[in-house]
């Protein structure tokens, strides 16, 4: 007798269990209870911090529709650092994220592309400010955004100061910002960082980055007007002083004399990472690795694929949620030859400005043949730059570093 197989499948998806939700984990999974007192405990009950979780959640539903293992690893990386998630307190940030993903469908046999929702953990100005005052290294420490009208003079070595004054009205643009630290030992040490330092660190968000260019790709003025909506809602755009505040803090911590472990340094580590996408917040939904993370000065897990562009996921209507398969990077450019249909410009550019060496970047620029012709020149130019940044890291004799 001939075998259905479509039949087959309709039995096997009948038999799977259904898939848990964030609420579920939440409230019912002991397992995760267990592992939030973990590593919670020195800020938080399990108790308190599973109740911030589940406000969490019910203030923002679009993190229901994310992947459950993506949202827990963002509330492991939270209660590992001790920082309250989407309070009042603006510690720290769990955000639902949207991005392109390749599922399966059953009905019509075939692969397609669909919008998804992932979770992504940052963290917030007054979340680095905590940690670095909890720090045992640290007396006092100050991170402001610099305008032109402000009054600041700024002097290192033998001689070594820094002086700021805010002026009150008519800052003007900005044009910097500066990190000082007091500590315990009474050692003054700052770092300040200038226009152009800023704009290089905004370029490695992901996100950021993203949304400019749906800017500029617009192909006529309603879809130009909504790109910009989303964009004038990113952190970048609508907190630039303690966006910059915040890098400040983040560029300083790598300076300071901080013991593996210290919250703080594990905190920039990961903010770097989930600003560029490549974290793998769902890995840190393991207890131990959240831990090993934040306690033990371990390099956080990072994607084994490359990563989908994203988009925060702020005015996208509810829906409900969808099982994903996600398959990017090389298996995305076979199966879009497969079915004989343009490869998507995001994937290859994503891969291109991710390639740890020469290899992976040339098997991501192999891409841009596939692309649509009206992407290839832009994705020829990062490919070459991308390229540059690698061989100036070679001749330094340095790994070239993605934060």
């Amino acid at each position: 007798m001939a075998t259905n197989l479509a039949s087959l499948r309709q039995d096997a998806d009948a038999e799977k269990p259904a898939a848990r939700t964030i609420m579920q984990y939440l409230k019912d999974d002991s397992r995760v209870n267990k592992g939030i007192a973990a590593v919670a405990g020195k800020y938080f009950t399990a108790e308190r911090f599973l109740h911030l979780a589940v406000n969490a959640v019910r203030k923002a539903p679009l993190l229901a529709q994310c992947d459950p293992q993506s949202v827990l690893g963002a509330f492991m990386s939270s209660a590992a650092l001790g920082l309250e998630p989407n309070t009042v307190q603006q510690q720290a940030f769990l955000i639902p994220y949207k991005k392109r993903a390749r599922v399966y469908n059953n009905d019509t046999d075939k692969w397609e592309w669909i919008d998804a929702y992932d979770c992504q953990f940052q963290i917030g100005y007054r979340g680095f400010i905590t940690l670095a005052h909890r720090s045992p290294h640290i007396k006092s420490i100050q991170a402001e955004a610099i305008h032109e009208s402000d009054k600041f003079e700024h002097m290192i070595g033998s001689d070594s100061f820094l002086k700021y004054q805010k002026t009150l009205r008519d800052r003007g643009e900005l044009i910097g910002a500066f990190s000082y630290v007091k500590l315990e030992s009474n050692t003054e040490t700052s770092v300040v960082l200038t226009l152009d330092d800023i704009l290089n660190i905004r370029s490695k968000s992901e996100t950021y980055n993203t949304l400019v260019r749906n800017v500029e790709q617009a192909e006529n003025d309603q879809e130009r007007a909504k790109a910009q909506r989303k964009l004038d809602e990113t952190p970048w755009v609508r907190w630039p002083d303690e966006m910059s505040s915040k890098s400040a803090i983040k560029r300083h911590s790598k300076q300071l004399p901080l013991n593996p472990g210290d919250a703080l340094s594990a905190a920039a580590v990961i903010d770097n990472q989930a600003e560029a996408n490549v974290i793998d917040m769902a890995a840190m939904a393991d207890p131990d690795v959240a831990r090993g993370v934040v306690q033990d000065g371990y390099e956080p897990p990072v994607l084994e694929d490359d990563p989908s562009p994203t988009i925060p996921a702020m005015d996208i209507p509810q829906r409900e949620a969808e099982p994903l398969v996600v398959n990017t990077g090389r298996q995305a450019r076979k199966e879009a030859a497969q079915q004989d249909v343009a490869l998507d410009p995001s994937i290859v550019l994503t891969a291109i400005r991710t390639a740890k060496d020469q290899g992976a970047l040339e098997s991501a620029g192999m891409g841009i043949q596939d692309c649509p012709p009206v992407s290839q020149a832009m994705l020829g130019e990062a490919y070459r730059k991308r390229m540059n940044e690698l061989a100036d890291s070679a001749a330094a004799g340095n790994s070239l570093s993605l934060e």
